[in-house]
């Protein structure tokens, strides 16, 4: 559960900071963080998957 939050917290990190160095027209940095921003999405979703896998093994 912590690591969940660990990961949201730096997703929207990264994207906030994406967002600033867009504006800052430095295209190349954001689109690294961008990159950064969508390899966390995908360890969310994994994460949000095996947590619930869990969840029904213990239920059942």
């Amino acid at each position: 559960m912590l690591m969940m939050i660990i990961v949201v917290f730096f997703f929207f990190l990264s994207f906030f900071i994406s967002l600033f160095f867009f504006f800052k027209k430095l295209f190349f940095f954001s689109c690294i963080l961008f990159f950064i921003l969508l390899l966390l999405l995908v360890l969310t979703i994994l994460l949000l998957s095996a947590l619930v896998v869990d969840l029904f093994s213990t239920l059942s």
